[in-house]
């Protein structure tokens, strides 16, 4: 046993040393030997492919931009909350013992200030680090069109600043009429700390100042993260579809073996679980009894129009199931077989036009 798995693990290396060094995309037999390895063998070996080192960056990237989009929404939320309660008639949050209601909600909007700032400054060096490694034609003019010059994208990223390493700024909650409540930071605040740290703000420190110069007496933190939400995502989506491009072939090679290997784990499966159903059960699972967890009812309701258990009626459950082309001329066959086998209904579903 020891021999054989040295001689297996020698193998491997050979594929490795193989896949390294093979331009892309790899050659379709040597991608197919990575493919019937074991999912972590084949996983540790494509790490030596070409497009490893940028899709690892990428998958880093969409991560970041995933977590700075979140807490966008998080911090808006929590100041639209604020506001329904803040202008609710039956609203105690003003009222005596409402302390501790406006405490919290107060911490939890500096909370989600600061989650905000920090995932702002941290999606920006992980879009730096990808367009270190791949650099994407039109980066720097794409980016300066997004965000503009109003020193709105350096003012976020000098929060983050200010709020993780200068002062705690603690924003405070503005009512107007009975229409508006939101939370805002008051610019003399902002103007004595930008003078009082202006070392510690570093080469934006000129755009933080023109940004807060020009700001209102308050300024209000939805206003400012409402616009910063649109420029992220208009840069971003940008960035998304270059790094989808078809120029970018080592990326799409290592993303494509991925989606294969994945969808041959998968196969293997099934196939182990219909033919363990058809081969070793008296009587395999209902399919029928199975099909509301994985379609919706619309998609019911086309199925239920074909013959029970014909072909065509599988065809389109299959067409409906399989999103990732996992089912093969075997795995389809043997679908055909348990629908077959499948006992009789002891009523026929109804299509949802015909529910009351």
């Amino acid at each position: 046993m020891k021999q054989q798995e040295e001689r297996e693990a020698q193998q491997r290396e050979l594929i490795r040393q193989a896949v390294a060094a093979s331009k892309v995309p790899l050659p379709d037999d040597l991608a197919q030997t990575v493919i019937e390895l074991n999912n972590r063998y084949a996983r540790a070996i494509l790490r030596d492919h070409a497009g490893y080192p940028i899709a690892e960056r990428r998958d880093s990237y969409l991560t970041s931009l995933a977590i700075m989009e979140q807490c966008l929404q998080d911090l808006l939320v929590a100041i639209c909350v604020f506001e329904r309660s803040a202008l609710s008639k039956e609203s105690n949050y003003f009222a005596p013992g409402g302390e501790d209601e406006s405490g919290r909600t107060e911490r939890r909007i500096q909370k989600e200030l600061f989650a905000t700032a920090n995932a702002a400054a941290s999606l920006v060096d992980h879009g730096r680090r990808v367009h270190k490694l791949q650099p994407l034609p039109g980066y720097n003019a794409k980016r300066a069109e997004c965000f503009g010059s109003d020193g709105l994208h350096e003012f976020v990223i000098g929060l983050r600043v200010i709020l993780h390493h200068l002062q705690a700024v603690e924003p405070g909650w503005l009512i107007e009429g009975s229409s508006s409540a939101t939370f805002v930071i008051d610019k003399d605040v902002l103007q004595r700390i930008v003078g009082a740290h202006a070392n510690g703000l570093g080469a934006n420190l000129t755009a933080i100042r023109a940004y807060v110069e020009a700001s209102p007496e308050h300024v209000d933190l939805r206003t400012v993260f409402l616009d910063y939400r649109a420029r992220v995502a208009a840069f971003n989506g940008w960035m998304k579809k270059e790094l989808e491009a078809e120029s970018l072939v080592a990326l799409l090679d290592y993303d494509a073996l991925h989606k294969r290997k994945a969808a041959a784990d998968q196969r293997m499966f099934w196939k182990a679980m219909t033919g363990n159903w058809l081969r070793n059960w008296k009587v395999p699972p209902d399919p029928h009894a199975h099909l509301p967890k994985y379609l919706s009812q619309p998609q019911l309701d086309e199925v239920y129009k074909l013959p029970r258990n014909s072909k065509e009626q599988v065809d389109l459950v299959i067409r409906y199931m399989d999103k990732n082309d996992i089912v093969d001329d075997v795995l389809r066959a043997d679908a055909y077989e348990l629908f077959a086998r499948s006992p009789p209904p002891q009523s026929e579903p109804l299509p949802a036009s015909e529910l009351s």
